[in-house]
């Protein structure tokens, strides 16, 4: 292996899983030996009042105007991505993507947000890195897609099939799941976690999860839910957002079974000590919930890539979509009692060791493993379809 090998990351922080996505594969890239990796937030980086507002407004459409923001994901997406589309909107951050280009002379560029520079770069200049896309959502939007991209890693057939429709070329494309740090991969002591954070080891757990900035539409209509409809115990993560925390402190004080809590890394712990998942879709909590076993309940989901996710985990009977109340206690009672056998399906789709599939893919296209490297990579595909 060449361990200085430069390697560039570019992702977004919008919300927080395509961070995620690029942490998973520098750990990954990092236990192969690889320590030249260098991550940058792209749009923040070279325009972050844009930033600033691209994210406010995602956070505040798709919490307060969802089919607003469905809409425009739906117009933005067209069946193959046109050329001027790409100029226009790959071109953010290309002027600081050049010199980050000329001094760092990386062999190597990955692409986890559909901020696609580097591609746009290679087709104005003609420089041949090779670069990596991988698609962090379970269906495709033609943002993900470039002409000059080298090489896609997908979460699943279909999206894999979605973009040979749009004329991607089969050898462009590897079925390798979204990829989700190992610690979820690990398997945890309950009563160990139960005792590190005060919560008892025998008790039945659902826990909630508001989003990495605590954007969650009817966030009390679903405490009442569980509340009042099962004898669960509830975790509510609220993510940054710290007045919706202290709300919901003080309005939960005295409840025993409501533990509300900030922002935290340790997301795979809560987890292993969870019995339900209720959540929003995005691709990469839905993964970790998945390589977690954790039945998943998706509340209103949001028109777009999350509504997609939904649906396509929802027709391989992993998880649950709820709408209501009404729809929101049924799909309870069939997570929390193992309905539908919910934990043997999972087990079918579990996408072992993703980012190292997607890390022996990246170091293919650049010549960079030497011959007689081998690590161990699961060959499951990533998603099984069922007819």
């Amino acid at each position: 292996m060449k361990p200085n090998s430069k390697i560039m990351i570019i992702y977004a922080s919008f919300g927080d899983g395509h961070i995620k996505a690029a942490r998973a594969l520098l750990e990954s890239f990092t236990a192969l030996g690889y320590n030249n990796i260098k991550m940058i937030d792209l749009l923040a980086l070279t325009h972050p009042r844009i930033n600033f507002a691209s994210k406010w407004l995602y956070l505040k459409s798709s919490s307060y105007a969802p089919k607003g923001y469905g809409w425009f994901y739906t117009l933005t997406n067209s069946t193959k991505a046109s050329r001027v589309s790409n100029h226009i909107y790959h071109s953010f951050g290309k002027k600081k993507m050049l010199e980050e280009w000329h001094s760092e002379k990386p062999e190597l560029i990955i692409h986890t947000f559909p901020y696609l520079t580097a591609d746009e770069l290679k087709f104005q200049s003609g420089q041949g890195v090779p670069t990596l896309t991988v698609i962090t959502d379970y269906v495709l939007h033609s943002r993900w897609l470039h002409e000059n991209t080298t090489h896609y890693c997908v979460g699943s057939d279909t999206v894999k099939a979605q973009m040979m429709a749009a004329g991607v070329s089969e050898h462009k494309i590897s079925v390798t799941g979204i990829p989700v740090h190992s610690q979820f991969f690990d398997k945890e002591d309950k009563a160990a976690i139960c005792d590190l954070w005060g919560f008892e080891p025998d008790r039945s757990r659902v826990l909630l999860m508001a989003g990495a900035y605590g954007v969650q539409r009817s966030l009390k209509l679903m405490i009442s839910t569980v509340r009042e409809e099962t004898t669960s115990d509830l975790i509510v993560v609220c993510g940054k957002n710290k007045k919706l925390r202290k709300r919901l402190e003080r309005e939960y004080f005295n409840e025993k079974r409501i533990h509300v809590i900030g922002y935290t890394d340790k997301v795979h712990e809560l987890m292993t000590i969870s019995d339900c998942l209720i959540s929003k879709a995005g691709g990469i909590t839905l993964t970790e919930a998945l390589v977690k076993n954790l039945p998943t309940i998706v509340f209103q989901p949001i028109p777009g890539q999350e509504e997609g996710n939904a649906q396509f985990l929802s027709s391989l009977g992993v998880l649950g979509i709820a709408n209501d109340k009404c729809s929101l206690t049924r799909e309870l009672y069939n997570a929390l009692n193992h309905n539908r056998n919910m934990k043997q399906v999972f087990a079918s789709v579990c996408f072992k060791q993703s980012s190292m599939r997607i890390v022996e893919e990246a170091l293919k296209l650049t010549g960079l493993v030497e011959k007689g490297t081998e690590w161990t990579v699961n060959k499951r595909k990533a998603a099984q379809i069922h007819a």
